[in-house]
């Protein structure tokens, strides 16, 4: 058992949003989608993972070929491997998005390193990223 505050790991970027890894193993990988308001992410396909989004906070649009679906915080969709896709915040508040994949998808470039046995690797605690966050979320 790992246990983990996803708080913790909520980072914001005004120039673009921003996925962090949080947990991986080799059949499972948690990710946080941290989303400004106006902001969307790159096109995404993840050709050999099925992934769930789950809006924690916030309200997400996530689109595919298929269409689009708006979900409110405990919203869940499941996008199969290689359908393309996007999650955007067309929201005057911040987007918080759980992405599970499995298998796991690639880390993300800036992410902070996971073991590959589960373990959660903390990058270095941000000043006041917490506190930033409960700001915005209280706007």
């Amino acid at each position: 058992m790992l246990p983990v505050d996803l708080r913790d790991w909520v980072r914001f970027d005004a120039g673009a949003a921003t996925r962090v890894r949080v947990l991986a193993t080799g059949s499972l990988a948690l990710d946080l989608w941290c989303i400004e308001p106006h902001q969307a992410t790159d096109v995404l396909t993840v050709a050999g993972s099925d992934v769930t989004y789950t809006v924690l906070g916030g309200r997400s649009w996530i689109a595919t070929e298929e269409g689009e679906v708006g979900l409110d915080p405990l919203g869940s969709v499941l996008v199969r491997a290689g359908v393309v896709h996007g999650i955007a915040n067309r929201a005057p508040d911040p987007l918080v998005v759980m992405a599970v994949s499995s298998p796991p998808a690639a880390a993300p470039e800036h992410a902070s390193p996971a073991a590959t046995d589960g373990r959660a690797v903390r990058p270095a605690p941000g000043e006041g990223a917490v506190r930033a966050l409960l700001a915005r979320l209280r706007r």
